[in-house]
């Protein structure tokens, strides 16, 4: 019991290591963002709300069923005159107390289009919310690597920062050691500690900065703020061979907002046969069955048939308003109208948006390279400037100014790294469509 009690308190005493030691790829964080974001779920309850929205419509096929049940006092026995006869003789036709029971169907026959326009109509409704809630996963998708992509760009900029640290404290330390040789002047030794006390200075502005977004990464898979979340090197650079005639035919067809106009102009059109069917006459078959008594168990009474049964086949047609539905009609018409226009200018807006990602993706890919060959530069500068300044060739100031060119080279390297990555997650949210599979 005790060797149990002591496992126990070892893997208690691991676990939260373990957790702490786990690392998130960016596929992983995307399932769990999906999972979890607030709107998405949203869109899965509306879509479920349509679905049933499917079913309501369908029952308006099917014959509607309902009955009664009714209590009627008469002040005074119902009778009949018969003037005819000596004495115009008063005869009782029927009970002082009535009861009536029925039971009663209703089966549209014709509707106008009205019943089948309206089921399609919330069937295109499901549609609807089925691309809403893609729309809201696209832009998740990109929400979230974007913020993956600052939690590494972050990662990056501290580890320059701290490498920058590690440079300049040896540059210190050469420096102490000339100084005390009586080499170099105080001035010389002062300008090092002052450069050492700024890059610890940038390393803490660092840390924070990193902390912050992994904060703002958390939020987004709906993690504790303080979470100690580590996430898998992505940031690089992967060729992809892309045409930009081809992306805007992609966003064209795979865009959701636009699939979601062309699914509304379906609705518009539906409407608009819901509204025509005003013009045509509504044609029904009602059965019912009644039963009729002077006592509430509605079993006759010494004046009429305890029971009938009636079935009616049943026409309306509504006049002198098709002024009213030609209105209507018209109405809808010039909204779908407008929401053809409005489809329009989206798809402009989308041809745009595509091309300046894409634009912004060839940029970025261009920098990659001129930052690479950059920091490949700077080190060697660094390194020679350095090696100079031990053998005395060269300043103090010209090895900070060193450290400061190699600091600038690789954050822009890493700057240009993460721009493409973004760029490549803002083109795909463009197109409606993934690029690079995770």
């Amino acid at each position: 019991m005790i060797k149990k009690l002591m496992i126990g308190l070892i893997l208690g005493m691991l676990f939260p290591v373990l957790v702490h030691a786990e690392m998130l790829d960016l596929k992983t964080s995307l399932k769990m963002a999906l999972k979890n974001n607030l709107l998405i779920q949203e869109k899965l309850a509306q879509i479920k709300a349509a679905k049933e929205g499917v079913k309501v419509a369908r029952s308006q096929f099917f014959p509607k069923l309902e009955t009664s049940y009714s209590y009627t006092r008469l002040k005074d026995s119902p009778y009949a005159i018969f003037k005819e006869m000596p004495g115009s003789p008063h005869i009782v036709t029927g009970p002082e107390n009535n009861y009536t029971w029925d039971i009663q169907f209703t089966q549209p026959i014709f509707t106008g289009f009205y019943l089948t326009s309206q089921y399609k109509l919330s069937k295109l409704g499901v549609d609807l919310a089925r691309l809403e809630r893609i729309e809201a996963e696209q832009e998740v998708i990109k929400e979230v690597k974007v913020a993956y992509f600052q939690v590494l760009l972050a990662e990056k900029y501290k580890e320059v920062a701290e490498m920058a640290v590690k440079n300049l404290e040896a540059h210190l330390k050469d420096a102490q050691a000339l100084y005390k040789a009586g080499i170099i002047p105080r001035n010389d030794l002062l300008k090092s500690k002052v450069a050492l006390a700024n890059a610890r200075q940038d390393l803490v502005r660092a840390r924070n900065n990193l902390q912050t977004a992994i904060s703002n990464f958390n939020i987004l898979l709906r993690l504790d703020v303080n979470h100690p979340t580590k996430i898998k090197d992505v940031l690089n650079y992967q060729p992809l061979k892309l045409n930009l005639n081809h992306l805007l035919k992609i966003a064209i067809k795979e865009r959701p907002e636009l699939r979601q106009i062309a699914k509304q102009l379906e609705q518009m059109k539906a409407q608009i046969k819901m509204a025509k069917s005003q013009y045509y006459p509504q044609v029904a078959l009602v059965g019912k069955y009644e039963r009729i008594g002077n006592h509430p168990n509605v079993n006759g009474n010494d004046y009429q048939n305890p029971d009938q049964f009636y079935l009616t086949l049943q026409a309306k047609w509504t006049f002198f308003e098709w002024g009213k539905t030609k209105a209507q009609v018209k109405k809808l018409k010039w909204q779908k109208n407008a929401l053809e226009k409005t489809l329009n200018r989206i798809k402009d807006q989308v041809r745009l948006q595509v091309k300046t990602a894409y634009l912004n993706l060839k940029e970025a890919e261009k920098n990659i390279e001129t930052a690479r060959i950059s920091v490949k530069q700077a080190k060697e500068n660094y390194r020679i400037t350095d090696l100079q300044y031990k053998n005395q060739v060269t300043t103090s100031t010209e090895v900070l100014d060193a450290q400061t060119l190699l600091t600038q080279a690789q954050n822009n390297y890493y700057s240009a790294l993460y721009r493409y990555n973004v760029a490549i997650a803002n083109l795909e949210r463009a197109i409606g469509k993934l690029i690079v599979e995770q």
